[in-house]
Order: structure tokens, then sequence, then C-alpha cells
């Protein structure tokens, strides 16, 4: 195997590294490979790309016509269709056909047809009013076609932006959603999401100023706006340019942006997207652009975002930071590494959180820091493969001297090593540390292979630690592939298999697996022979690993006879298993299954490398096995057993044949001798059917051989297929089918080829260990079945078919009587028989039913070829599918007639009913079987570093065989035929039957069929909706089965269910059919109507009402015809005339049904008969036909109106919501015009501006209380913004979109004459006092289900309000009135809805509507607020935060008075209410209202003594909210208040409480107001505002009081802000201010007790691991760190020096203080201070402290180290040993120490002691508390 490390050439090409990081190989260009290879797969034509295993395939000589043949009639049809605007199922079902295309072919077509196929589906998808499942799958189909960035280049696709951003921005913010009248499919915008990252690539190169334009006005920090516009560019944004056309991309925003986001302190929401964007640049720009400046804020940014414990209290982030997604953790790094600055931060970063990855260390932090570490190897990896591998195409190239070395990657290595092998033996996350290892063995293996050996090697001999061997084996499994590129790698081949041997345990199938999965890997890659006849110029290491080689005879033979000794553990008492073995079908448990599988793997890849000699003696060894031992053929020892022998004949059929199978045959032979009587017996004993199992297995993969057997299988047959024992039976039909199987299928043969294993001459028998082929070096022979074969299973068929037709044929006429055991056996006689010939039996195409209203073509070739010429085998000169199914219709209706308990049978005649209508070969379930077995094989064996396509032999093989198989499976969009109809119709009859096992398979059955056959199910809709109507005529019991299988028919399975097709006819007959059905009592009946209900709620999606053709689509359309030789015009003008006439009269048909169901609905909904379920059910159904593309007819407005007074909660609930539709869809659009914002006051025009926030040009949007409009010409012409981003970034480039003032807007009554009927129906029922009083009592019941301020009852009241204005709102505010003075919380929470939604609904109010309404309300907001209560306070909150707090604050400032006043008066409660009340009204932080924040600092300060400190804190960092660090930040005015000045206003008055001593303190306004600041720290801190250095004066007060036992609440308040200071990201003075504050705690003994110098030692340590990178960065605030932490080891204080000690622990830890000899040296000089005899002097105390000093410097370089012993740890212990027995303190620190070394070197001590002399083990073990610990 090739090492990667190669020599790069002077350039080379990149491409997309995310995209490198989750690419298959398979989805890979082949453009890179050797001339050998692209010369035996050239294509013929220009074409885009090919899948190359079809140029395995026995008839690729036919694949190049068949394939031309389906892309013209994709190309003829789809245009058409487009023409016709036929979008379904006409243009749908051709996009299903090119989906299927390009499955089985690739993206065989032109460039030409492949820019017009995407330029289709981009119109198609983008056309207004286009159905939105429709828009999903053009969306799909656009992704499958740009999948291959490579293959189009951007000068060869140019696509617009906006248009997309359009669609999906009406996706993603779809208020017609959200209202309840459009639903967009589930996955919609991850679909979308997809294709803009597609697309991106070819935006024109002006769409990034275009972009920035339209997003960079959108920022405002304080608004939800910032994160969207974020979130876009992130999609956006075309980061992929040419260098030379950086100017018009990166370059325009990378700098503003980096610099805003290092102007945030805190984790904005708008972070991670902006994060993603900076991830997608570095990884699309390796090379251009210098990060080295932002390299230490990313890596803190990114320490930060692990919300790692930190310090004694391991205290976290006081918020969640999930800004760095797995995505952007890995790109970023990665595309940085080749800088020295990122690769040195590495280091650090790795080097600091390597005691995380401990397996002791567990935590809440674990999985994050795991998921977000380990793939950065794997991100390396698509790296390098882009550097090096990358076949060359339009991409960008990366610049050479930007490309990663060898000795780069050895050093990321070497940095990231000790984190992966400790996170191997993690509880949670070995995978990832498995994949992680495995990538760096790919990329330095000499770096990871002697570890990972060294480690094996000693787990092997510890027989106690199975966990420890299972994880190291998976690493070195999952490595293996690149062993030998490991120098050593060769060398150790035999020794690894000889040490894993035992690691195959019957006692522990964990161990067992990993073993399987090493071995299976090791056969794969090595030749399993002896290496003799080896030349002389071999070296000595070469000639002795060819000696080893002798010995893997032997090692296959244990490896054998371990793996049949397992499958003996296995083969126990099926009783005892039966619930381990639910999970799988079969007597198998899950890990059984799972041994199986790899033992599947395992032998076919022995059996494929091993030569003749080992594998005859293999195959004796099975035979000997399956010839004596007798296996019950239900459970896993027969089935292994069997599989094994069965993977030994494919591979080697020319050795199985004498070996294996004629011995077994003879074997079954002998015993049918032995029981002549066999066929009588109703129970064969167990040595009988294993043997004939076995055969029938072998049988199937014997080929060609088993021609000779045919007389003698024929005599078997014979004497056992009608065998009265039904396990007998069963297995003799497998033995039949199995012989025409394996001689009319087609598969490979060659899977051992001799010849691939022939040494060119001179060559090494060891450059065959490893070995990978091109595509080209691989040569696939099949088994193809010729006439003579296909004649010979056909005789073979009929022969033994006959019987059973003549028996079955007589049974349905009546005219034999035959029990149901017999009925059964001849069944699956026929279903083993015709699967066996299945593909050579053609379907009845040239019988396809038309179905009404759908006008187009099937292809002309419905099924892909299969065989080079395709025999069909007929019966009696008949298709046999029709003869077959003839036979099963009078079967069926003779059970089903006469004889229903035969369930049996009927089940039996479901499996042949779907293998005849559906089967052409294989079953899909094996092939997906196959599919997902070789997935797993590839992705462990696959070469990721390296020529694409080089891989193993055998997986070429294997991909081969798949892709036929896939071929014969193909049946997507089949059509319906007569036969397969028919078939269908006796399905469903069967569905409805009276027996629930039949009813279940046979539903089953019909989902199967239906899926694969194009709108089959609206050809027997009416036959199921048929038998739901006849089942309320049916006796109770067949009524509830009938109903029940007709319910089920209709749920269908996955994204089946009637209900959700759109197709209208089909909704039409359905809906209505459901609600009409016969409800039962019977509780599965209600469970199905339950799921319905449930399939309607969560899958439902709009249906398109009416279509239009699309213009820019027919001229695509009109291009892809043009490059076929047709009579364009004609076809052109035909499509298009006569497709627009059959369009208007499908849209008026689709009117009229729609408007015809829901008015049926309503009639069945208002029937006084109709049960409950029926009624709930058809309300859900009648509430989702709400739409906004037509009105809703009067009948559903009225019953919605009535039903707000049902009785039903449910109901009642479910009308709420519809009125809120109702409401959306009458609702008239408002006038909008675009405006030029930028002017003064005045309106003069004022140029755009460079700066950000408050500034000239947009004080005029901004709160001035002198101008908010106060006369009714003033407010009416007056354009109110509501949204708060514009003016604060910049303002659009083409004006600002606003609503017209109310003077220029239309009345709501005025504006839809269409809707007058509506709005009467409404507005009489809402004016309606009787109906008024009972909606309202409703509305403010008691309702336990909805405690809280209900958002859905706002919406309708807001809809209400907004539509018919004040002509409703007295009867509203008569209730609302009486609610507000009542004290119980269900009348406040109704009166806070309707208040809110007053409000809201009357923004568009004219003046003196406002005016009345504000004097109406005014003084019932007031009462409210005197009355409020604990339970309606958040109530409260929310009416304040939607209705006064929302929008443009000149409109609400009337009503903000209302709620601003606190009076002295109210009693605390009640002004800790308006206060909560008020911050409702500012949570928004709106930066309009500068003066208004003015307003209320004021109002807080007059209160800061009081004890309101929670909302007085909340309310004033709303106000200094606005205060920010930002680049461009308007200077000139005044932003607002700012946080300095209040802190340093306080801070001489706070600072007097370090000077009250006693046991409380005692001035409680002092105390207050110091609370109040704390507060507002951290809620300051921990928002979006920067750190200011000056509030970190406040940092000894903090210090201070945070273990202050006199008052927990402040204690609390200052470690959650201290937490604040040591979490938040430092700028360069911030940092220089904590030290200088640190300093000046730690250094003040006098004024500062003893607790604040450990609380700053220990918040020190926080703050400098959340800001590492910057401070190491700077060697003075290193050494002022180092020096302060040193010097404290001397306080007089023993708890500071402890809290010292760990401090430096954790410095040492993280690498911030080196452990140098010189630093070591120093702190043995102070353990040897010499003591004084005086004890009692103050030398003697003095020099205690230095020896304590020196004992905890010690000591904390022992703990620094709590999982490893580095060299200069035994030297250091044996010094501390020393000090055993000094007096206290210091003995105690020795004590501890060493206790604390034991318990954290337990797990590994066999590792730890080899670095320790005998000599020193010795004392080490006097020492420790156990003298025996570690002996």
């Amino acid at each position: 195997m090739e090492s990667p490390s190669v020599a790069k050439p002077a350039e080379v090409n990149r491409g997309n590294l995310m995209a490198g990081l989750i690419t298959d190989s398979d989805a890979e260009s082949d453009a890179n490979l050797e001339k050998r290879q692209a010369t035996a797969f050239q294509p013929v034509r220009d074409q885009q790309h090919e899948i190359i295993y079809n140029k395995y395939l026995p008839y690729s000589d036919k694949l190049e016509a068949e394939a031309a043949l389906w892309v013209e009639d994709i190309k003829l049809n789809l245009s058409k269709c487009v023409l016709a605007g036929d979008y379904r199922p006409g243009v749908f079902f051709w996009t299903t056909r090119l989906d299927s295309y390009i499955s089985l072919y690739g993206r065989q077509f032109s460039k030409e047809d492949h820019t017009n196929f995407i330029k289709l589906y981009f119109e198609l998808m983008l056309h207004p009013g286009m159905d939105p499942n429709l828009i999903q799958r053009w969306c799909r189909m656009i992704n499958t076609l740009m999948r291959k960035l490579e293959l189009i280049a951007p000068d060869s696709l140019s696509v617009e932006w906006k248009p997309i951003f359009k669609l999906y921005d009406l996706i993603e913010m779809s208020k017609d959603q959200f209202h309840g009248v459009l639903y967009w499919p589930d996955k919609m915008e991850e679909d979308m999401r997809e294709l803009i990252g597609y697309c991106r690539y070819y935006f024109p190169l002006s769409a990034t100023q275009e972009m920035l334009d339209e997003f960079r006005p959108m920022f405002c920090p304080f608004d939800d706006s910032m994160a969207r516009a974020m979130g876009y560019l992130s999609m956006f944004l075309p980061t992929m340019l040419k260098p030379t056309e950086a100017e018009h991309g990166y370059k325009l925003w990378l700098d503003e942006f980096l610099r805003l986001w290092l102007g945030f302190h805190g984790v904005p929401s708008w972070e991670a997207p902006m994060l993603q964007l900076f991830s997608r640049v570095a990884a699309e720009n390796i090379g251009y652009i210098p990060w080295d400046n932002y390299v230490s804020s990313i890596f803190t940014k990114f320490l930060r975002t692990l919300e790692l414990p930190v310090g004694k209290k391991q205290l976290q982030l006081v918020y969640s930071n999930e800004s760095f997604d797995d995505s952007s953790a890995v790109l970023w790094p990665v595309a940085m590494m080749h800088s020295e600055a990122c690769m040195v931060a590495l280091e650090r970063v790795f080097k600091s959180v390597e005691s995380y990855f401990h397996p002791s260390n567990y935590g809440n932090w674990t999985d994050k820091l795991s998921s977000t570490l380990m793939f950065i190897p794997s991100g390396l990896v698509a790296r390098l493969q882009l550097e090096r591998f990358r076949p060359r195409d339009w991409m960008p190239d990366i610049p050479a001297e930007a490309c990663l070395t060898d000795a780069q990657i050895r050093r990321f290595v070497r940095a990231f090593k000790p984190l992966a092998f400790l996170n191997l033996f993690s509880r949670a996350a070995a995978d990832e540390a498995v994949e992680a290892i495995k990538n760096m063995a790919l990329m330095a293996p000499d770096e990871i292979f002697p570890d990972l050996l060294e480690k094996f090697y000693a787990s092997v001999e510890t027989l106690t630690e199975p966990l420890r061997f299972q994880a190291i084996v998976s690493a070195l499994s999952a490595s293996l592939p690149y062993l030998f590129s490991y120098k050593e790698g060769k060398k150790n081949v035999v020794p690894l298999m000889l040490a894993m041997l035992p690691g195959i345990d019957s006692n522990d199938s964990r161990k067992t697996m990993a073993a399987l999965g090493f071995f299976s890997t090791i056969s794969v890659m090595v030749p399993l022979r002896p290496c003799f006849n080896v030349g002389e110029d071999l070296s000595e290491a070469d000639q002795e690993i060819c000696g080893t080689s002798a010995e893997f005879e032997d090692i296959l033979v244990q490896l054998l006879d371990r793996c049949l000794s397992i499958i003996d553990t296995f083969t126990v008492d099926s009783g005892a298993r039966t619930h381990e073995t639910k999970q799988t079908g079969t007597d198998m448990s899950l890990e059984e299954k799972m041994i199986k599988i790899r033992m599947d793997l395992l032998w076919i890849t022995v059996f494929t490398q091993t030569d003749d000699k080992t594998a005859e003696i293999l195959l004796e060894k099975l035979y000997k096995t399956a010839s004596t031992n007798i296996y019950p053929v239900q459970q896993v020892g027969s089935i292994a057993t069997s599989s094994m022998c069965v993977l030994a004949t494919r591979v080697r059929p020319d050795l199985a044949k004498p070996l294996l199978f004629h011995r077994l045959l003879k074997l079954l032979e002998l015993s049918l001798d032995e029981r002549p009587g066999i066929i009588e017996m109703s129970n064969a004993d167990d040595e009988f059917l294993w043997r004939l199992k076995i055969v029938g297995d072998v049988a199937a993969v014997t080929g060609r051989h088993i021609l000779e057997f045919i007389p003698r299988l024929k005599s078997v047959l014979t004497r056992t297929l009608l065998m009265q024992c039904p396990v007998g039976h069963r297995l003799a039909a497998v033995l039949s089918r199995s012989i025409i199987t394996t001689l009319l299928r087609t598969y490979p043969i060659n899977y051992y080829d001799p010849q691939f294993y022939v040494l060119p001459t001179g060559a090494s028998p060891l450059e065959q260990w490893g070995k990978l082929v091109y595509p080209a070096d691989v040569k696939v022979e099949w088994h193809v079945p010729d006439d003579e074969i296909i004649s010979l299973c056909s005789a073979f068929f009929e022969e033994f078919i006959a019987d059973p037709l003549e028996a079955l044929d007589q049974y349905a006429k009546g005219t034999l009587a035959i029990d149901d055991k017999k009925v059964q056996k001849h069944l699956h006689i026929i279903e083993a028989l015709f699967t066996a010939i299945s593909s050579h039996c053609g379907f009845d195409f040239e019988e396809a039913i038309p179905l009404e209203g759908a006008d187009f073509a099937y292809p002309k070739a419905d099924l892909p070829i299969i065989a080079r010429e395709q025999r069909e085998i007929l019966l009696q000169g008949q298709p046999v599918r029709t003869v077959l199914a003839e036979l099963l219709h009078r079967v069926a209706d003779r059970i089903v007639n006469g004889l229903q308990d035969e369930t049996k049978s009927l089940k039996s005649v479901l499996v042949v009913y779907k293998a005849v209508a559906m089967l052409r070969g294989p079953s899909a379930e094996d092939v997906v079987g196959h599919a997902q077995a070789l997935s797993l094989v590839k992705k462990e064996l696959d070469n990721r570093l390296g020529p694409k396509k080089h891989r193993f032999r055998l997986l070429f093989i294997e991909k081969a065989r798949l892709q036929h198989e896939v071929r014969t499976v193909f049946q997507k969009a089949s059509r319906v035929t007569k036969n397969r109809l028919n078939i269908l119709r006796y399905v469903v009859r069967l569905a409805v039957s009276r027996y629930k096992e039949v009813r279940s398979v046979a539903q089953t059955c019909f989902s199967s069929i239906v899926a694969m056959l194009q709108l089959s199910y609206r050809y027997i809709l009416d036959d199921i909706l048929a038998y739901l109507a006849a089942s309320k005529d049916k006796p109770d019991s067949d009524n509830d089965a009938q109903l029940k299988g007709c319910l089920f028919l209709l749920l269908g399975g996955k994204n089946l269910a009637y209900l959700l097709k759109h197709d209208w006819d089909t909704l039409r007959k359905v809906f209505p059919a459901v609600v009409r059905a016969q409800h039962s009592d019977n509780p599965t009946v209600s469970h199905v109507f339950d799921a319905l209900s449930d399939t309607i709620e969560t899958k439902f999606v709009t249906t398109g009402l009416t279509a239009t053709s699309s213009v820019p689509a027919n001229k695509v359309a009109g291009a892809i015809l043009g490059t076929m030789d047709l009579e364009l015009e004609v076809i052109f003008e035909h499509a298009l005339t006569f497709g627009m006439k059959k369009m208007e009269e499908r849209n008026a048909r689709n009117r009229a049904l729609y408007v015809d169901m829901v008015n049926e609905l309503v009639t069945l909904l208002s029937t006084p008969q109709i049960r409950l379920k029926n009624f709930v059910i058809g309300h859900v159904f009648l509430s989702y036909f709400i739409r906004n593309d037509i009105l809703p007819p009067l009948s559903v407005v009225a019953f919605t109106v009535e039903r707000l007074l049902d009785s039903n909660d449910k109901t009642r609930r479910s009308s709420i919501l519809m009125m809120t539709s109702i409401l959306r869809s009458i609702k008239p659009t408002r006038k909008r015009i675009r405006i030029n914002p930028c002017h003064d006051l005045i309106g003069t025009p004022l140029p755009a501006p460079t700066t950000v926030g408050m500034r000239e040009d947009n004080l005029w949007i901004c709160f001035n209380e002198s101008t908010v409009p106060a006369t009714e010409e003033a407010y009416d012409n007056t354009v109110f913004i509501d949204k708060m981003w514009p003016g604060y970034y910049g303002w659009p480039k083409d004006g600002l979109e606003v609503h017209a003032p109310i003077s220029q807007q239309v009345a709501p009554e005025n504006a839809r004459p269409d809707t007058v009927d509506l709005e009467t129906a409404i507005l009489s029922r809402f004016t309606n006092e009787p109906f008024m009083d009972a909606l309202m009592k409703f509305w403010s019941a008691e309702d336990f289900a909805h405690e809280a301020f209900d958002s859905e009852n706002f919406l309708v009241l807001r809809g209400l309000f907004r539509h018919f204005r004040d002509k409703i709102v007295p009867l509203f505010l008569k209730h609302t009135r009486v609610w507000v003075k009542s004290r119980e919380e269900h009348h406040q929470r109704a009166a806070a809805e309707v208040l809110t939604a007053l409000i809201r609904g009357s923004k568009r109010w004219p003046f003196k509507m406002v005016i009345a309404l504000r004097q109406e309300i005014i003084p019932i907001i007031q009462t409210a607020l005197n009355n409020i209560t604990g339970e309606t306070q958040g109530d409260w909150v929310a009416f304040a935060t939607n209705s006064i707090g929302d929008g443009d604050m000149r409109r609400s400032f009337p009503l903000l008075n209302s709620v601003m006043s606190v009076s002295p008066n109210d009693t605390g409660f009640q002004t800790t209410s308006k206060l909560a009340v008020i911050h409702g009204a500012f949570e928004c932080s709106d930066w309009r209202r500068r003066d208004l924040h003015y307003k209320v600092l004021e109002l807080i300060e007059s209160r800061l003594t009081d004890s309101y400190r929670d909302h007085s804190a909340y309310l004033l960092s709303v106000c200094f909210r606005h205060d920010l660090n930002i680049p461009n930040m308007e200077t000139r005015v005044d932003q607002g208040p700012k946080a300095t000045d209040f802190f340093l206003k306080y801070y001489s008055r706070c600072l007097t409480l370090m000077q009250q001593d006693g046991t409380r303190l005692t001035t409680l306004g002092l105390l207050n107001l110091f609370k109040t600041v704390v507060k507002t720290i951290v809620t300051h801190v921990s928002s979006l505002a920067c750190l200011r250095p000056d509030v970190l004066q406040y940092y000894p007060l903090l210090c201070r009081f945070e273990n202050d036992p006199r008052d927990g609440d402040l204690a609390k308040d200052c470690i959650s802000a201290l937490t604040c200071f040591s979490q938040v990201f430092l700028s360069e003075n911030a940092i220089t201010r904590l030290l200088q504050e640190v300093r000046a705690v730690v250094l003040d003994s006098a004024n500062m007790p003893w607790r604040g110098r450990v609380v700053a030692l220990d918040n020190l340590q926080v703050c400098v691991f959340n800001n590492l990178l910057p401070i190491m960065e700077n060697p003075r605030w290193v050494g002022e760190i180092a020096q302060l932490i040193q010097d404290r080891l001397l306080d007089e204080q023993i708890e500071v020096r402890q809290m010292a000690a760990v401090t430096l622990t954790g410095f040492i830890q993280c690498d911030f203080i080196p452990m140098s000899q010189a630093f070591i040296r120093g702190f043995r000089q102070l353990a040897t201070s010499v003591l004084p005899q005086d004890r009692s002097s103050a030398e003697y105390t003095q020099s205690v402290v230095k020896r304590h000093a020196g004992v905890l410097g010690l000591s904390a370089c022992i703990a620094a180290h709590p999982y490893e012993v580095p060299p200069v740890i035994p030297d250091i212990l044996m010094d501390l040993g020393e000090h055993i027995n000094d007096p206290p303190p210091i003995s105690q620190s020795v004590r501890a120490t060493f206790s604390e070394f034991r318990r954290t070197h337990h797990d590994s001590w066999r590792e730890h002691k080899e670095k320790f002399s005998d000599d020193q083990l010795a004392v080490l073990t006097d020492l420790l508390v156990s003298p025996n610990y570690y002996a």
C-alpha cells in the first residue's frame, strides 16, 4: 500500500473542504486515475460522469444504447409535460425517471443536457404559485444534479441568488404556515439549504456586494434580524472565487465581520452563523487569507465553547455556548494549520484540555469536548486529499507554500495523539476516538502504530481489563488498512494474528466481535498463503517476514476452530432466548446477528485470499463439522455454519464441489434412504432437516457445477417437496429454489483469481500485501445463463410446478378437497419456484391501463436491462405471471367465500401475489441488506488519502455485483397493468377480511406494491371506499374488521397515506368518506382514527389548487427539445396550446372539487347524529383546508364561528386556530411604499452613513417625546417603523420599504369586495351579546391545560380587532373591566390576552379610533396592575412585551406612561410587579428609545437602596445594553446611558462596605445598593455587552463578599459576578486591569480577609484558562502571574497557600507555566529550608511556611500529571517522601499528595511503574498507606 507521504506538485487543485469531509469516495470524479484505467473507462460520448461499475456488467456493451434511449425519452417527455403545464403527474413522473436514470447510470449525459436540466428545474421551482410539494421535488432534483460540483464550472452555469433567497425566506419565515393557511413539506428548509450550498458557487461576481447591500442594513445586535441576516449571509455568500476576484468576494466583508465578532465579548445569537461563514471562507481559501493576527482570539473563543469546568469550584459558563458547531470547530483550524501561529495555538489547546479526556474525568462536558475535537483529524485528511490527490477541475489552486508538509502533519499528530488515546477508553466517546486514531494512522503511521501496537500487546497480557482490550482492538482494526505504511507493519502481521486468536472468546461477545473485525480486515489486506521461492534480492528482514507466512495455515485452522466453537456455544435452547431475539425476527440475538455478519465478511475474504492447500484443509474441516454436528435448523448454529459453507462454495466452487457439496448431498441421500417413510412423518428429526438445509443453502451458490447433480437433486425433491413435516417441506422448497437460482441468476464467479497472485519476474511476494488496484486492473467474470441452462431451468420449473398447479386448480374449482396445510405446501412450492425464475418472467406492460386525467406517455423501456439476451420462460405456452395470478385469484375466491379459517393459506397467497406483481430476481430487502453491509466494509477499508477508486480488489467485485442487483430490483414508478391491477384488487379484498393476521400481511403487501407503481393508488381507491361504505352493513365483528382494514389502507405506510396525496380527485373522495365511516366502540378502531388524525397534523402539506404556465421554464424546455432531431416548432406549439387549455380545465375542476369537499365536510359535521370521534377527526380535517389562494366558503366560516362555543375543549381549540386561519385568508393587503430614509429631522437628505448606532440620519425614527404625533393629521400621516433594525447599521441601498401612512391605507371593510359575506357572518356573531357572553365565559374559564398567556387566543383576537376595528370592541371591554378587578388567575390571564390583542390589532387604526381606545383601556390597565398577583405577573409581563414594548414607541408612548408610574404608596409586591412589567416593555432593547432609557435609569436610581434588585438590575442592563465597543461606533451622538458611568458613580459608596466588621452588615440601604450593583454586573456582562475594564474595579469587593457568611444571597451574586469576569472574553486592557486588581487583592493581607485572597486565586485560574492564548502571547503577563502564584505559596495563611498550589497545578497542567529544572530546583530549595529548634519563635514559623511552600510546589508538579508519569516525577516523589514526617501541615500535604497519586495512577499502574527504578518502587511502596497496593 502506498504511503500517504508523497511529493506534492508545485500547484495542487483544491475544492470544497466541507464537501471533502462528507463526500463518499464513490461520489468522486475519476479524472485523476492512471492512463491505463482512463483508457479502459473513457466514455464514448461527451458525458459528464458515468458509474464505472456498469463497465463490469456482462451486458455492458448494451448499456450505452440503453442510456441514450432513456435520456432521449426523458428529454422529450419532460419537455412536453412542461410545455403542457402538466406538472403533476407528468413532470413529476419524468423527474422520478431522471432521478432513477442517475441512480443507474450516473450523470451520463452531455454538459449541455446537464445545465439544461438544472435550469429547467430552477425555473419550475421558482415559478410563483407552484405546489409546495412540487417545489421540494424540484429542489431535491436540483440537488441531485448539482451534487458533483466539479462537473460544471461557473462559466457554464450562472444562477441568480435573489429569487432563491426570496423562496427560502418565504419558507423559513412563512407567516402563512404560522397562521395555518399554507403548509410546507417536512425538511423543506434542509433541502433548500443544501441547494443554496451548491448554488453559491454559481452566483455572479456581483452577488457578494448585492448581498451585503441587502443584509448589512439588518445588522442590529439587539434584534433577531441580525441573526437572520448573518444566517442568510452564512448560507448565500460565495466564498470560493479565483484569487484575482477576491476583491469582489470575501475582501468586501471579512475584516469588518471579524472586528464586529471580536467586539462582542458575550455569545450573541448571531455568532454561530458568523463562525460557520468564517470557517467556510477559511476552508475555501486556504493559503490566501492571513489569519495569524486572529488566531489567539479564535482559539480562545473556541476553548470557551467547550464549557469546561475550571478551578476548585468547577464553575462553568453562565450561559450556554453553542457558537462553534462540529463543522466550524473542524474546518477553521484545519484550514489554518499551515500557519505556525495556528499550530502553536492548537498545541496549547490540546495540552490544556488533555486531562479532561481521561476516562475517570467524566462529566457533562465530555460528549461535547469529544465531538468537537475528535473530528479534527478527519478534517485534516480531507484537506490532504484535496492538496495531494484532488483531480484538476475549475476550482482554484492552493498555493504550494500553504500545502501541509509531512513534518507539520507529524507535529499535529504528536500533539493530538494523547487526547485520542485517552478518549479511546472513555465511557461514551470511544467510537469517535477510534475514528481519530484511524485518521492519524493514515496520515502519520510511524507516529501512531508504535504506541498502538505497544498498547495492544500489553492488553493481550492483561486478562482483567476486557473493555480496554476491546477499545484497543477496535482502534487497531480501524487502522489496519494503513499498517503497511508503517515500516515495521508487515513484520507484525503474524504476531498480531497469533495474539488476536484468544480474542475470539465464547464468553465475551463484544471482544469476539472486535477480534473478528480485526481478522476480516487483515484477511482482505494479506494473501493468506506462504511466501515460498523468494528471491535472493530480498532483505534479511523481508526474508524473515516471508518465513513467518508459513504460519498462516495453522492460524486459519485455529481461527476456524474458534469460530465453530463460538457457533456451538450459541446453539442453545431457543425457549430461553425468546425475549432476546424479538428484535431480529429470527432465532438470533442482536449480538449473534452482528457476530454472524462479521464471520461472513471474514470467511469470504479468507477463502478469497488463501491458497488451494489451505482452502482444502478449511473445507475439509467445514465438511467434518457439517457432517458430524447436528444443528436445529432455526437456530444460529445452523445459520452460521451453513453461511460459512455457502461463502466457501461461492468463492471456491471448484474445490467446494467435490469436498463439500458432493459429500453433503450424499449424506442427504443416505438419510433419505434410511427414512423411507419420511414423506409421511409429521416431525422429521433434526439430523435430516439439518442436512436438507445445508444442501439447499450451498446449492444456491454452486453455479454450473450443479448441473451434474440435477438428476440426484430431482430425486431428493420428489421425496421431500410434499413432506408432512412443515419445516422439511419448506427446506425442500428452498432447495428447489436454490437449484434454479444458481443457474438462472447472474453473479460474479471470480472472487478467487489465481492470476491476481502471480508475481512479475523479480518481484517480492510482500508487494502483494496491502495491494490496492485501480478499476482497470480488475476483471469481473460472471455466471450468465445460456440457452441450454434456461431450457433446463424451464423444464425443471414446469416439472415441479405442474402438480401444485393442478391440485390448486381442482381445489379452486371445488373438485378436490385438500386441507389447509396441503394448500400451503402447494403455495410454498409455487412461491419458491417462481422466485427462482422471476428474473426471466416478463411483465404485461403492453396491457397498461390508461388513467383518466393522466395524459403522459410511459417510457419506451420500463425496466433496465439485466441480461445480454432476455429469454422469457413460459408456463404452458403462456406468461408465468398471468397464469399464476389467475390461479391465485380463484384460490383466494374459494378460501374467502367458504373457508375463511384458512388464514395461513391466505397469507401464503399474499406472499405469492407480491412476488408475481413485483419480483424480478433478488428481493429488494436482500439488496438493501447487501448494500448496507458493503457500505460498512467500504467505510472500514476505503482509502481516504490517495487516488480515488484505488481499493482492494474484493470491493470492486462486490460493488459490481451490487450494481447488477440494483438494476434487477428497479421498479420505481412502473406502470399499472391489467394483471397488477387485478392483483391489487384481490390484495385489497384480503386487507379488509375478517382475520387480523391476514389483514396485516395484505396491508403490507398493498403498501409495497402501491409504492412502486405509478398512480396505482388512484386505480384502487374506489374499491377501498366501496368496502368502507359497505362496512356498516356487516355484522359487528365483520364490520370492525372491514372498517379497520379500509382505514389502515387509507392510512398507508410511510408517506403513502391517501390523506396526503396531492390529487384533488382523491382528496375529494377520501376525506368525506373517512368522516362518514361508521365508527365503532372497538378501541382498535379509535386508535386508527387517532392515527389518521396524527398523520394529518404531522405530515399534511398544502396541495396546489391552480397552476400557471412558466414562460421561462417553457423556454428551457424548448432548448432541451432543440438538442434533439425533432420537428421542434410543431411539438412546441401543440404542447403549449393543448396544455394551456387542459390547465384551465384542471384549475376550474380543482376549485370545484375543493369547494364541494369542504362543503360536504361541513354538512357531515353539522349532522346531529354524527359520533364524537368522527366529528373530532372531521374537524381536524377541515381545519387544514383553510387556504391563502382561495376564500373559504361561507358555510365553513359560519360553522367555525359557531364551534367557538363547542363544549368539547379540543374542538374549541381547533376552532380558534381555524378562525386565525380564516382571518388570515380574508386579510387585505396593506399598501407599502419605498422611502429614502437617510435624512435629518427636517427631511434634508444626508450622505450614506459610515458609522453605526444613533446618528444624525436616523434620529427621525428615534423616540423623542416632543415628536410623538398628537394630532389626527400628524398621526395619520406618520410613517411608523415597527422593526428595530432599520437605520442602526445603515440603510437599504434602494430605500426602505414601509407600510404607507394610515391616511393612505384603505379601510379593511372596503379593501376586498369578495369577502363581504364572510365578514358579515363573523361580525354578526361577535356583535351579538349572548354569543359574546358565552364566548367570554369559555375564554376566561379556569383551564389547567392553558395556565399561561395563550398565544393562540391572542392571535385570533388580534386578527379580529385588526379587521373589524372598533365595531367589536365594546363587548370585549365590558368583560375585560370585570376581569381586571378580579384576582382570579384565569380572569386576569383573559384580560391580558384581550388587551394585548387590542393594542396590537389597533396599530393601523386611524387617530380618532386610537384616542378613543386609549381612553377606554388605560384605566383598565392601571386597575389590572394594582390587582396583579404572583400567579398572573407573568401574564402581565407578556402583555407589556407583546403590546406596549412591541414596535414603534412613537405610537405606544401614552400606554407606556400608564405603566411607568410607580407610586411610593405601592406595596413591595406591587412595586416589584410593576418593575417586572416595565422590564417587559423594554425587553426588546430597542436602540431607538435612548430618551426612555435615561428615564428608566432615573427611575431605578431613585430606588437603588430598595430591595427590588432583580428587576432593577434587569432594567439597568437593558439601559446599558447599547453601550458597545464595536468598530465604527458613532461617537458624535449620545448612544444612551453608559455602564461605566453608573458603576463609577456608586463605587465609592459600595467601597465603604469593606470597612464594616462584626457579625452582620448593618447598613441596610447601602447593602441593597451593593446587591443591586452586583446583580447589574451579572446581567450586564452576561448580555451582549463587552466587559469595560473600569467595571473590574469592583473585583476586590466581589472577592471580599464572595465567602461572606453574613449574607448568603450576596455571596451567591458575587460568585455569579466573578464567574462572568473569569469566563468572558477579555480585551488587552481588561486583562491588564484584571491582573492589577488580582494583585491588589492577594497582596492586601491587611484589609482583605484570607477568604478573599483564596477566591481571587481560584478565580485567576479560570480567567487565565478562558483567555489562555492571548495571555500566553504576552510574556510579561505570564511572568507576573507565575511570580504572583509563587509568592502566594509563601502566604502566612495556610488556606491561601493551598489555593495557590491548586492554581499552580492548573497552570502547569495546561503548560502555562513550564515545569523547567530551574522551576523545580526553586521548590526543592524551599522544601529543604532548615527548621530552627525553637518552635515558638517567629523564625520557626517562617521556616515552616517556606518548607511548606516548597512541598506544595513539588506537590503541584505531581498533581499536574494525574494520568501520566513524566521523567521528573519519580525524583520529585522521592524528594517529597523525605518530608513525610515533617511537622504539620507539611506532613499532611505530603500524605495527601501520595494518596492522590495512588488514586489517579491506579488504572494504568502496569505502564506507569515502568518509569520507576526498583529502589524507587520500594521506597514508594513503603510510603503508601497500603504496603501491598502495588505488589
